[in-house]
């Protein structure tokens, strides 16, 4: 239950009429507790018996549930009414809610007659709630301009300006308003003018509008909005950290006299708050003593140091008018309000998708970005401007993803002093963090497509300095400027890049970087095993095949070998090799792994469970988990076919797999299989898209078409035809060029269940003859003669 006071009297939701007794309530409600007597001699002045008259109205009041509380000689309201929440919406700076409380002038309904002291209180509550309400619209006017609304603000004014139950706008309120309805030409501004000169008042014209919007200071700009007079803040930031722009969208709230530094000439600064420059420190305190003032200065360290010494005086006595100070420095004098400005937070974007992304929050980006100018453009003739050295620091800064500050020293050839300078420079023009973090390197990287020379200059530095896995994407950048010297540094940063690629579980990444160097001998074996990772067992092969006699004898050739082969399905060559690798390092953990994979393509699973068992506990050994877990994978596929569930098979191993992208995706894989056979249709296919999302990201290209193959065959078998035979294409396509020649003869053959004409698939027939697949061809011509009959069962990978 409320009690409407704003544009009418009533209780909401009850139809009481007994205007004196609501009067009462109201009285109370905004009031709070009351003596009896008082309100007796308040309410009823000529009445015989006052406290009798209170006595019955009060009776009338307890037939409302709740609206009355009585204490002995005082009583006080039981609800709350609509004057009391817009107080309290004002209060704490929510001027929306405030508005929105405010119906109509308070209690402008009433029809009974009132005493003397009563009719004030009515008048002087109605004029104060009304003057509360227009500084609520103001604000929210305010604020709208300052976001570059000025159709709003104006609307907002002119609401504030024409409230009713709100006296003539007094000489705080007319400059505020006149200044927000001329951000338009509104009518009503003319008025305001005429109205403000007659009082002699001064008005600043409006700032230009925006061009582009005030995001992710309403916070602060609201702090600022609402400096009592007499108080200083002081904001700071780096270069480009929205300092202007803050100030900028301050005096577009109105009331407020921006001043610019102007170092030429002693009060240069305060010219604008007068026609008369001060010639001494009093006479230009003499300008800030007045509380209506609201100065907002930009740029600290431009202000001449006549006007810095005033204001430092102004900090010290507090004369009266609000000042804001803008600077990169903190301030050196003791301020009310300190604001630190930084980059914008993706919270502060959230309405303008995508541009936190693209500029990292830094303010000076985001203008940009919500221009719709290109960043290279805004920040290069930032970056153009700075020392070369400097400029370089910075270029090689935002050529790394983490930037490496020690390898930065060295690639610049500075010393420790003046690459410390450099760094503070850097960061107090707001281009870098603290840490040499560059803000939206991609930006930067942009200005360096326009050198390429350069840039591939700085690349090699960098690369030279880095070294190791960090330095090879720099050397990839800079080869056309290699020397002779490089040649051996990019091959062993190369080698330690895909070894690390492989590690993380990317070997088409490793792929990459080793194929640029197929003729490096040293690196065989490592690209060998990336030609693995990516199911190019022929490419492997060969691979391995360049090396000398006494290179491929090498334990780390042979295990690679052996696992190439039977890759291949030369279990027979492969097992001869497994045997020879003895020992417990890396190359036996291998072998035991081939020696597994064969077991498991005789399904002889008690074997392959065992040998894998080992290799997972030689690679432990070892330290290398993702090996580990790669084993135990697999012992638990070989699980799932001897004493277990597949569920419980695979229940402990998944999440021990989760920080291995290929690893998850082949066990999913391998347990999604072993579903399939079971008939689990369902869950099957669930677990087969987790599986190839994982291996599409890893770049395991075998692995990834297995997935195809498999996820095929659930749709084959759910008579869902089309799909089925899009997943075989795909798994296809991907194999081509892989020399896994079993996986692709069955997805070839899936798909000839599927559709007759294979003319587009003659070079993997082929390929299939060429490997000595005669049977499965003939399989496949004939499932495809019999496709319109229906009959027929899809294949596994």
């Amino acid at each position: 239950m409320r009690l409407r006071t704003l544009g009418g009297l009533s209780v909401e939701g009850m139809t009481f009429r007994r205007e004196k007794v609501l009067l009462l309530l109201a009285y109370l409600c905004v009031e709070g507790p009351q003596a009896r007597r008082r309100l007796a001699e308040l309410f009823w002045p000529d009445a015989a018996n006052p406290m009798n008259s209170l006595a019955q109205h009060l009776v009338h009041l307890r037939s409302l549930p709740g609206a009355l509380r009585e204490d002995g000689g005082r009583v006080s309201s039981g609800i709350t009414c609509d004057a009391c929440l817009l107080r309290e919406a004002v209060r704490d700076g929510r001027p929306a809610d405030a508005v929105q409380q405010y119906g109509g002038a308070f209690l402008d309904a009433l029809t009974i007659p009132l005493g003397p002291d009563l009719e004030e209180w009515l008048f002087d509550t109605r004029e104060a709630l009304a003057r509360e309400t227009r500084g609520a619209l103001i604000a929210l006017a305010g604020n709208a301009a300052a976001h570059g609304n000025a159709p709003q603000a104006a609307d907002l004014a002119a609401r504030a300006l024409l409230l009713d139950g709100a006296p003539p706008a007094d000489e705080l309120e007319l400059p505020k308003l006149w200044y927000l309805l001329s951000l338009t030409g509104h009518p009503l501004s003319a008025q305001m003018e005429r109205e403000a000169r007659d009082l002699g008042l001064p008005l600043q014209p409006p700032p230009t509008t925006p061009t582009t919007p005030f995001v992710g200071r309403e916070a602060q700009l609201e702090a600022l909005a609402h400096l009592p007079p007499g108080h200083i803040a002081w904001v700071s930031g780096h270069a480009g950290m929205g300092k202007t722009a803050l100030l900028d969208a301050l005096a577009r709230t109105g009331g407020w006299t921006a001043l610019h530094g102007r170092p030429d000439a002693p009060y240069r600064t305060l010219e604008p708050l007068t026609r008369t420059p001060p010639g001494s420190t009093l006479m230009a305190l003499g300008l800030l003593r007045d509380r209506h003032l609201r100065v907002a200065i930009d740029a600290w360290d431009t202000v001449d140091a006549a006007t810095q010494h005033v204001i430092e005086e102004a900090a010290r006595q507090r004369p009266g008018a609000a000042i804001v100070i803008t600077a990169r420095l903190h301030p050196p004098f003791e301020v009310d309000l300190h604001l630190q400005l930084d980059v914008l937070s993706a919270a502060d974007l959230r309405e303008h998708p995508g541009v936190y992304d693209l500029t990292e929050g830094h303010p000076t980006l985001v203008a940009a970005a919500l221009r719709g100018q290109p960043l290279d453009v805004r920040q290069g003739a930032r970056v153009r401007a700075l020392p070369a050295q400097v400029r370089d620091t910075y270029l090689m800064l935002a050529l790394q993803d983490a930037p490496d500050l020690r390898a930065t020293r060295k690639a610049t050839g500075l010393s420790a002093d003046t690459f410390a300078l450099t760094l503070s420079h850097l960061t107090q023009e707001g281009l870098t963090a603290e840490g040499g973090h560059v803000y939206a390197a991609a930006a930067a990287r942009d200005l360096l497509e326009q050198v390429p020379v350069h840039a591939k200059l700085l690349h090699l530095k960098l690369a030279r300095a880095l070294g190791g896995p960090a330095g090879w994407p720099h050397y990839a950048a800079a080869r056309d400027l290699w020397e002779d010297i490089d040649e051996e540094g990019a091959a062993r940063a190369a080698g330690l890049r895909a070894a690390d690629q492989l590690r993380r579980g990317y070997p088409g990444l490793a792929v990459e970087i080793l194929d640029g160097f197929a003729d490096r001998a040293d690196l065989a074996v490592p690209h060998a095993w990336a030609l693995v990772g990516v199911g190019r067992y022929t490419d492997a092969l060969k691979r391995l095949d360049a090396l000398t006699v006494p290179a491929k004898h090498t334990p780390e050739a042979l295990a690679a070998r052996a696992t190439v082969l039977v890759r291949l399905g030369r279990d027979a060559e492969a097992l001869d090799l497994a045997r020879q690798i003895t020992g417990s390092g890396p190359e036996a953990a291998r072998a035991a792994s081939v020696i597994a994979h064969a077991a498991r393509s005789r399904e002889d699973w008690e074997e392959a469970r065992r040998h894998s068992q080992i290799a997972a506990d030689l690679w432990r050994l070892e330290g290398e988990e993702e090996q580990h877990v790669t084993e135990l994978g697999l012992v638990a596929w070989a699980r799932s076919y001897l004493d277990v569930t597949p569920d419980e098979a695979f229940r402990d191993v998944l999440p021990r797999a989760e920080r291995f992208l290929n690893v998850r995706g082949t066990i999913l894989l391998n347990y999604a299989k072993r579903l399939l056979d079971l008939g689990v249709f369902g869950r099957s296919g669930a677990l087969l898209e987790r599986a190839s999302m994982d291996l599409e990201r890893s770049g395991d290209v075998l692995g990834y078409a297995q997935a195809l193959i498999n996820r095929g065959v659930v749709s084959h078998l759910a008579g869902q035809l089309p799909e089925a035979a899009e997943m075989y294409r795909q798994a296809i396509d991907q194999l081509r060029g892989t020399g896994s020649v079993r996986t692709m003869g069955l997805a070839l053959s899936n798909l000839s269940e599927i559709e007759s004409d294979l003319s587009a698939f003659e070079d993997v027939l082929g390929l299939l003859l060429r490997a000595d697949q005669t049977d499965l061809v003939m399989q496949i011509r004939r499932s495809a003669r019999l496709t319109d009959t229906g009959q027929g069962q899809a294949f596994q990978s």
